[in-house]
């Protein structure tokens, strides 16, 4: 496999998957958009949504295709179907994978992005099989309030596992990219507050 130094330096990020990183917070994402291909001249597609809410069950999806992915566009790219085992925004707080690795941002993911954990099935029927991976992203804004015209980021998305083994990419996304409080999170606030009142 060819490694381009942009590449390289992705894999450097996403391997360092047991170092100590953010503890995740409760919290949704949503959106998408198309962002560059990893190295070919075509686009990515990724849209994702999932929610991490009061210690209910994480749920959320992503899907993502490359058709002109390097190492992958001879047998029709990169392209699957995921759903999210892992969610939140990355927090102050750090916290120690080896506890729950699930309840941990990884390193590459910084305070104030929102990361997702996947298990993905290739949509690709010449690169048929499971993996996992993982994607962490920045909500940048919108309308007035965007940064430089741009409303969301995709970090980096790697995958770890599977038969898209090593492809790690990132980018700005020409949708938008939105993270929020959970639901009922500001009643909740409001009602500790009249309750300590």
């Amino acid at each position: 496999m060819r490694l381009t130094p942009m590449k390289k330096g992705l894999l450097v990020v996403a391997g360092s998957l047991a170092m100590t990183g953010c503890v995740k917070m409760d919290g949704t994402v949503s959106g998408g958009g198309t962002m560059h291909s990893l190295g070919g001249k075509g686009k990515a597609v990724f849209t994702v949504n999932a929610q991490r809410c009061d210690d209910k069950p994480v749920k959320g999806h992503v899907n993502f295709r490359d058709e002109t992915a390097i190492d992958w566009q001879e047998k029709g790219g990169v392209a699957f179907k995921a759903d999210v085992i892992g969610a939140g925004l990355c927090g102050p707080d750090i916290g120690d994978p080896a506890d729950d690795p699930l309840l941990v941002c990884q390193q590459a993911c910084e305070t104030g992005m929102y990361q997702v954990d996947f298990e993905y099935d290739s949509t690709n029927p010449l690169n048929p099989g499971p993996g996992t991976g993982f994607a962490c992203m920045t909500d940048l804004g919108e309308g007035i309030n965007g940064y430089k015209k741009m409303h969301g980021l995709v970090n980096v998305i790697a995958i770890n596992a599977g038969p898209y083994l090593g492809y790690v990419n990132g980018g700005v996304v020409s949708g938008n990219i939105q993270t929020k409080e959970c639901p009922g999170a500001k009643n909740d606030d409001t009602e500790a507050t009249d309750e300590n009142a």
